[in-house]
């Protein structure tokens, strides 16, 4: 828990406020931070329920194997790095609208399928019998969404929309490409201020603004509870093909534009020769990251597990949000020297600072729920928590932990905003990519990306593979 709250306790007792930024400076950015997430959000919002709505046509036993194709498409750009979606946007549309549309655009994309996923699976499991009497005794499609579904969900749509608020509020990754002179949201406004000014009081104060904003609307979230949820049912009544073709489209665009700025960087691969020489040592910087942050992750969320079942450390994991990108990076950068192997440690603790609580979140605390009966029965026999976990937890929660590791693994390999605030020159392939970005060689950006995807797939695979092995190990 000290882990997970180290940068607000740092934040509160490290500096005190020497005074208030430039007000108008401070309005702005936070003007811009306000409208991009709440225009994400809203968007995310009405893409993903249209989504929805085309996923609950697949509801016989064929469409369900294909819809677990399309949400899996649904899902791809959450479990990938940012830095696939921008280099895919920034190729396909041309001119890019830099600025707060053009963060819009990027967290749209971004996020609407997560929404969709959600959304189709509330509507199934909480209105399945209702959408099904309905049906049946003749009701319209929009006289139901508009006396049924909205005003009964519309708590869980509050809700999913504030979550996806919160995500964009605290982005750091896209508005730093994308954002522009005209976008300059809070994120990025303690990023220069740590980076470009040294204005470390300014820094400050405007990352405990942040964090009382982000938490106060954390906290309004964790508040709301949905219906509780009833059976899935015939759900012909809300069938939206259109939907489907949605998915497909937005998919396409993005995949297309990778496939395409990648084939023609392959007729630019001659240019790669001035790159060559650091090529290979920022791909074993890739391995490295990668690599620290799955056994990172690995190891706390055992940890995790060691110290369950806990209510109140329960409750305190549930109510949680992981702090802003920069003020996890402000307090780093401030610890100890920068230079030399020290970026390589803090990087990847900056990393798992900032994932842990999403991992958690991915279906860590089920797998715990699930063990509970276990546990209680061991407890009762007399067995001490260090047994419990060695001959119960451990090898039965090695390999999902590996598993989510090795997704953490894929977003430590891809990163390039942690890395450009702890780091003073490129470290990684995602660095190097980035900078090519800067330099809007987009095509040669998206051809050195691919070894992203290479340093991503074998992190993950050691990490899967090493738990696996370590579970069997350790099996009783």
């Amino acid at each position: 828990m000290l882990f997970l709250i180290f940068p607000f306790l740092f934040l509160l007792t490290q500096f005190g406020f020497s005074g208030w930024p430039d007000m108008g400076e401070l309005v702005w950015a936070f003007k811009n931070s306000f409208l991009q997430a709440f225009f994400s959000s809203v968007f995310s919002l009405i893409m993903g329920f249209w989504v929805a709505l085309g996923l609950l046509t697949l509801h016989s036993a064929r469409g369900r194997k294909i819809r677990w194709g399309l949400e899996i498409l649904c899902l791809l750009p959450n479990f990938m790095p940012p830095i696939f979606i921008l280099l895919s946007t920034l190729n396909v549309i041309d001119p890019f609208p830099m600025g707060i549309p053009g963060i819009v655009i990027v967290h749209t994309l971004m996020n609407f399928g997560l929404v969709a996923v959600l959304l189709a699976s509330t509507i199934e499991n909480k209105l399945g019998g209702m959408i099904e009497l309905a049906y049946v005794e003749g009701a319209g499609r929009w006289q139901f969404l508009l006396r049924g579904l909205f005003p009964m969900l519309k708590k869980d749509f509050w809700l999913l929309g504030l979550f996806i608020f919160v995500i964009c509020f605290g982005s750091f990754a896209v508005p730093l490409i994308v954002g522009g002179g005209r976008g300059t949201t809070v994120e990025v406004l303690i990023y220069e201020k740590i980076r470009l000014s040294s204005n470390w009081g300014d820094a400050v104060l405007l990352a405990f603004l942040q964090s009382v904003f982000i938490f106060a609307l954390s906290f309004v979230a964790s508040r709301g509870k949905g219906m509780h949820s009833t059976r899935t049912a015939n759900l012909s009544l809300l069938k939206t093909p259109s939907g489907i073709f949605v998915i497909a489209g937005l998919s396409f665009l993005y995949l297309f534009g990778y496939v395409q700025g990648f084939l023609s960087g392959l007729s630019q691969i001659s240019t790669f020769y001035e790159l060559q020489s650091a090529l290979i040592w920022n791909f074993i910087g890739s391995l490295t990251l990668g690599m620290s942050v799955g056994i990172l992750s690995y190891a706390g969320l055992l940890l995790i597990a060691y110290c369950w079942p806990k209510a109140w450390f329960e409750r305190f994991l549930n109510g949680y949000v992981a702090p802003s990108t920069s003020l996890a990076c402000f307090c780093l950068l401030i610890l100890g020297p920068n230079e030399g192997f020290y970026p390589f440690i803090k990087i990847p603790v900056a990393l798992t600072l900032l994932s842990l609580n999403s991992l958690f979140r991915m279906g860590w605390d089920s797998e715990l729920h699930a063990l509970q009966n276990q546990m209680t029965v061991a407890y009762s026999m007399g067995a001490s928590k260090a047994q419990i976990f060695k001959e119960i937890l451990f090898p039965q929660l090695s390999g999902r932990a590996g598993l989510l590791a090795g997704i953490a693994s894929i977003w430590a390999a891809g990163d390039f905003a942690v890395s450009r605030i702890l780091a003073h020159r490129d470290l990684s392939i995602a660095m190097m990519t980035e900078t090519l970005m800067s330099g809007y060689r987009l095509n040669q950006a998206l051809v050195l990306s691919s070894l992203i995807i290479v340093a991503g797939l074998i992190c993950f695979a050691l990490c899967v593979g090493g738990s696996r092995v370590l579970g069997r190990k350790f099996a009783p």
